[in-house]
Order: structure tokens, then C-alpha cells, then sequence
């Protein structure tokens, strides 16, 4: 009987002392202080776009655990509304729920120190495909050089001119775009999940110094069929205009239309540069697993990108760094630079597809393919291991080259490459093809240099001529 009435009494008292929860009855309820929202589902169109919600001062908690709010449309071309909305307050705290059926789910603007943790923000806007399995329609492309299609589109999440923001645990699928920045810096997207999007799983737009860390953008895909693949430059992870400085990790980027796409398309874009890209997998994109145009200074470490079209892609891109990447299985080509300079490829496994390494030219009013260095890449099962075209400056060493058809393919203006200390094994048709080459000090799978000879179109110097079982092989 004792222990039967301390329970009653101990209830009765956490019933006392429980804060007070709010119902709320229709959109644009301000929020002053910390909020706990009752739980349940709530119906509530926001026609107005003020925000169901609106969090109007600076230091307050608000709490949606077990909270679903909801617009009530069921047609996703033309959700409107905010679910959230907080502009121009400091180090608010927005934990747990689900908000669906928004143009976007939580519109986080102005301000620093906020905190978005644990929340469900899937079934936000996503545009209508004009697109058909059989028949692919130009209206369905994605517009990557104005800021103002961040608002159009929607998003689950879209932070916008704010600083110091934590983003951990949001799941935002089965949309177009899952977490979008614009003009955000010094921020943190932690452990989300925006796969299973049209358009974008995370996109930032001039914001530099974040942290994108082991987030979950598997999937982010549109303008794919068996009929045709045109991509629409979806990606699960886009950067443009002058995204600076930003640290990309540990993240799933796998099966999407890219995987990493950073863009400063020229005209239309201003450069990124300084982005660390490392250990992530953005393995079976449509097209390029990680892609990086018109940049500077893009650093790519231990990434995975596996039977996509393009392994890399990095077109006019200048002092990029391709270190320690794994490629296997490209269907076109596992490194390809089209008016690169300054740039860096070394210690890569790249395996099979038609070239390995492709640095080329394609206009010449284009900058120039300069100053390359391959160093330590194993190119293995290639059509040709690597392809030299319109390219100077450049140094190839320490390279493996093992069972390609063509290991080295170069034209005349590569003539002055210096081409050291590789190993050259088991061409399927020529260990080297140029017009002119010094290719000595190199070591070969052939019994002699006379037999390396015979395997070789061009003027190419061998001597001084060593056997690959000389380098252990």
C-alpha cells in the first residue's frame, strides 16, 4: 500500500511540474519563448507564406518531439508555404518532428548559433517531370546560375545568410532538393539523410567554411531512363559561386545524376576554391561521381568513384589535387582535365574503361592544358592508360602501367614531357604511341629493348632501356 501511494503521489507531481505544451490553430502562431508543441498531427496551409510556425526571438528552444504538421495538399508541384520559419534571431534550437507538404519545411534565415537536430522535413515541393520514360523534355533541367531558384524549387531545410549553424540527424527525402545554403558560413550539416530527391540532396551557394560530414545523398537523380540520360544537373552534393573553403567527408554520394558537383560555369558563375573533398563515395553516378569546373584549387583525397561514366571530371580547373582515389570499372573515363594547368594526379588505383588519365584541349581559344604531374597512379585494363592531347609541362612518374592497350598516347605538343621511372606491363597493342618522345629511363615488361621497340609507334627514345624485373616486377 506504501509503495502503491509513493507511485500516485510521484505521477501526480511529474504532472504538476510537466511545462505547459502548446496546440497551435492556424499559421503564422509566434513563438517568443521555449515551446514545446503538444504532440500530434496538425493540418494547417500556410496560403500567406508567413510560416505555420515563426520563431521570433533569439535563445529559445522549440520542441517537436512527436509533432506532424502538415499542409494538407497532395499535389507536390504546388506545395506552398513554410512549415518553420525564423529570420534575423541568434541561437534558437529546433529539435524533433515532421513537417511535409511546404515549399520548405523550415526556412532558417539570418542569425548564427542555431541548432536543427532529429527532425523528419521529407515531401517538400518537387516540380512536376515533363519528362516520360520514352521521351526526355528540355523543360525538365535545373537552373544552377541564379540564387532565386533555391526559393522556387524548396527544400526540406534552407538556411540562408547565416553563420554557425548545426545541422545533425534531419531527414529530408522524397522531394526535389533536401538541404539547401545560401550565404552560410561556419556551419555544420552533420549525419542527414537527403536521399531519394529529383534535384539536389545539399547545395550551397556562397557559402564557404562548412563542414559536410558522413551525410547520407544517395539517389538524388532526374532525366534517367532507359531510353536516354541527360542528368539535368541533379547531384547529391552541389557547390557554385565562390563556395570557398569547405570541408566535404565521409559522405554517400552514391547513385545520382553527379555525385559531387562543384560548378563556376564561365559565363554565368564565379570560381570556387580551397574545397577539401575526402573519403567520400560517390560510386554509379549517371555521369561524373565528382565533377569540378572552372575551379581552383580542389583537393580530392581517398574517394571512391566506381563504374560512373566519368570518375573525375574536371574541366578548366587549376591546381586541383587527385590523390589517393579509387576507380574502378569508368565507362568513359576515370580522370579526365580538358583545359586544366597546375594540376595534380598521383597515387590513384584507376581500373578499367576506355582511358585512364585523359589531359586534352578541345578549343583553341581556351586556356592551356599545362603543367601536369602524374606521379604514382596504378592504370590498369585501360583502352589507353593515359592520353596527352594539346598538353605541355607536363611529368609522368613512378606510374604502373598493366594491361591497357595503349599505355601512353601523346601528340606532338607533348614532346618535351618528361616520362621517368615508370613500369610499363602486358600492352595489348603499344606500350607507347607519339610523334616524339624521350621515354627513357623507364622500366619494361619486354624480354629486350629491341623487343620494347616493336611495340612502340613513334619516334620514342628508350635508352637507357631497364627491365621491369629490375623495379621487382
Amino acid at each position: 500500500m506504501i509503495a502503491s501511494a509513493l507511485s500516485v503521489v510521484s505521477l501526480l507531481s511529474a504532472l504538476v511540474t510537466a511545462a505547459p505544451c502548446t496546440r497551435v490553430a492556424r499559421a503564422g502562431t509566434e513563438l517568443r519563448g521555449d515551446t514545446k508543441i503538444c504532440p500530434g498531427r496538425y493540418r494547417i496551409a500556410d496560403p500567406g507564406q508567413k510560416g505555420v510556425l515563426v520563431v521570433a526571438a533569439s535563445g529559445l528552444h522549440l520542441d517537436l518531439d512527436g509533432v506532424i504538421i502538415e499542409s494538407g495538399d497532395s499535389v507536390p508541384g504546388r506545395y506552398t508555404g513554410y512549415g518553420v520559419v525564423l529570420r534575423n534571431v541568434d541561437s534558437v534550437a529546433i529539435t524533433g518532428g515532421t513537417i511535409r507538404g511546404f515549399r520548405i519545411g523550415v526556412m532558417l534565415e539570418g542569425g548564427s548559433g542555431h541548432t536543427v537536430s532529429g527532425m523528419t522535413l521529407s515531401g517538400s515541393r518537387m516540380q512536376a517531370l515533363r519528362s516520360t520514360p520514352d521521351r526526355f523534355d528540355e523543360a525538365d533541367w535545373l537552373d544552377i546560375f541564379h540564387p532565386d531558384t533555391f526559393e522556387t524549387y524548396g527544400a526540406g531545410l534552407y538556411l540562408k545568410n547565416a553563420e554557425g549553424i548545426t545541422v545533425q540527424g534531419v531527414t529530408a527525402r522524397d522531394a526535389q532538393n533536401g538541404i539547401m545554403l545560401s550565404s552560410v558560413r561556419r556551419s555544420q550539416l552533420l549525419d542527414n539523410d537527403v536521399s531519394d530527391n529529383s534535384g539536389w540532396g545539399i547545395s550551397l551557394w556562397r557559402s564557404s567554411k562548412n563542414a559536410l560530414l558522413r551525410n547520407r545523398a544517395a539517389h538524388n537523380v532526374r532525366c534517367e531512363s532507359d531510353s536516354y540520360s541527360r542528368g539535368c544537373d541533379s547531384a547529391a552534393l552541389l557547390l557554385r559561386q565562390r563556395s570557398d573553403s569547405n570541408v566535404i567527408a565521409d559522405n554517400d554520394l552514391r547513385w545520382s545524376g553527379d555525385g559531387f558537383f562543384l560548378s563556376g560555369h564561365q559565363p554565368g558563375l564565379e570560381p570556387s576554391v580551397g574545397n577539401l573533398v575526402i573519403r567520400n563515395d560517390a560510386s554509379h553516378a549517371y555521369h561524373n561521381a565528382f565533377e569540378a569546373t572552372w575551379s581552383w584549387g580542389t583537393m580530392f583525397i581517398d574517394n571512391r568513384a566506381d563504374s560512373s561514366a566519368y570518375g573525375f571530371w574536371l574541366g578548366y580547373s587549376t591546381g586541383a589535387t587527385v590523390r589517393g582515389n579509387t576507380v574502378v570499372g569508368s565507362r568513359e573515363v576515370a580522370v579526365a582535365i580538358e583545359h586544366g594547368s597546375d594540376n595534380e594526379i598521383a597515387r590513384n588505383v584507376l581500373i578499367g574503361g576506355k582511358d585512364g588519365i585523359k589531359l586534352f584541349t578541345s578549343a583553341q581559344s581556351g586556356p592551356p592544358s599545362r603543367g601536369y604531374r602524374v606521379d604514382d597512379n596504378m592504370l590498369a585494363k585501360f583502352g589507353r592508360g593515359l592520353v596527352v592531347q594539346g598538353t605541355t609541362q607536363l611529368r609522368v612518374r613512378g606510374n604502373v602501367f598493366d594491361g591497357d592497350n595503349e599505355s601512353l598516347v601523346a601528340d606532338a605538343m607533348a614532346k618535351d614531357a618528361v616520362v621517368q621511372g615508370n613500369i610499363f606491363l602486358r600492352p595489348g597493342r603499344f606500350y607507347v604511341i607519339a610523334p616524339e618522345l624521350n621515354a627513357g629511363s623507364n622500366f619494361w615488361g619486354s624480354a629486350s629493348e629491341e623487343a620494347t621497340g616493336e611495340m612502340v609507334s613513334g619516334n620514342v627514345v628508350l635508352a637507357p632501356w631497364q627491365a621491369a624485373a629490375a623495379a621487382g616486377y
